[in-house]
């Protein structure tokens, strides 16, 4: 359980959350909004100015040795691994501080070596790995002491598609047996896979937290749909659409689906006139995201 109450630091204010045991929050803002200071502030990085945090139950002032054994802290411009160690070496003295036993730290190691995909080079220099590379070394160091508290700042970063969905992979098993994570992220397409709640900063003020589906319906930007038509122009005139326009024979419709479905709109159409291809695209988490921070800024929120 994590818990701000009233917290104020540097660009945040007065930031109130609740975040509970088992629960996945994604951090969304643009740059500058605070995430980084939230994060150090969770962890004990830092300290607030006012105001509470709670990890835990307990109140958390600085980042102690006690509560490093709950935690798995991973910063995109903090390095947590000794550059010149080999992986392999990094990990065994992780092991040490811990304190893990030979048992638990053979079985977590080869588990997470195998799936994140740095086993192929673990003897290897950490100054000597990519991007990617390093960063599922680290990924996999931050988990190696099975933590209750994951706080990730941009976990994902330099990685391919493969080695995201391993990562995809192995922290919704960790979530899905009660670790609660905060996940902070400029590709707001990891948020949205990786996390059931969602977090907005907007100039260090929380604007929003809740269920993503919330989010995705309150707030949801126009749908569009791409007709390619193969016979004359539909009527279109009753149908609640925010607007529509024809190029060639290509028709490229803008509606609200809170107001009305893709299914209700094609039926209409191909009750009028034939067509060739439809393409539909949602809005997505990032066009919300920056919805919400326009409103924020024109004070409607």
């Amino acid at each position: 359980m994590i818990s701000f109450e009233n917290v104020s630091r540097y660009i945040l204010s007065q930031i109130n959350i609740h975040i509970p045991s088992g629960t996945s929050v994604g951090l969304a803002g643009a740059s500058g909004a605070g995430k980084t200071t939230f994060l150090r502030l969770a962890c004990g990085l830092l300290k607030c100015d006012s105001g509470s945090i709670y990890v835990n139950g307990r109140c958390q002032t600085f980042y102690s040795g006690k509560m490093s054994k709950e935690l798995g802290v991973l910063f995109a411009d903090k390095p947590i691994l000794n550059s010149e160690e080999s992986v392999c070496h990094n990990f065994k003295t992780l092991k040490t501080i811990y304190r893990l036993s030979e048992k638990e730290y053979q079985k977590n190691y080869i588990r997470l070596s195998v799936q994140l995909g740095f086993a192929q080079f673990e003897e290897k220099k950490v100054k000597t790995l990519s991007l990617g590379q390093r960063r599922r070394a680290e990924l996999g160091a931050v988990l190696l002491h099975t933590p209750k508290i994951l706080l990730l700042d941009e976990p994902t970063i330099g990685l391919d598609e493969n080695a995201k969905q391993a990562i995809y992979n192995i922290l919704q098993e960790y979530i899905s047996n009660g670790t609660t994570a905060v996940i902070s992220s400029h590709d707001l397409t990891d948020i949205s896979r990786m996390c059931q709640r969602i977090a907005v900063l907007n100039k260090g003020k929380l604007i929003y937290y809740g269920k993503k589906e919330l989010l995705l319906k309150k707030f949801a930007p126009l749908d569009r749909m791409y007709i390619k038509l193969l016979e004359t122009y539909p009527d279109l005139e009753d149908l609640p659409l925010e607007r529509y326009f024809v190029e060639n024979d290509l028709l490229t419709l803008f509606y609200n689906s809170n107001h009305i479905t893709s299914a209700e709109i094609l039926r209409t159409i191909i009750s009028q006139t034939s067509i060739k291809e439809v393409t539909i695209k949602k809005g997505d988490l990032a066009d919300i995201i920056l919805k919400i921070e326009r409103k924020k800024d024109e004070g409607f929120y």
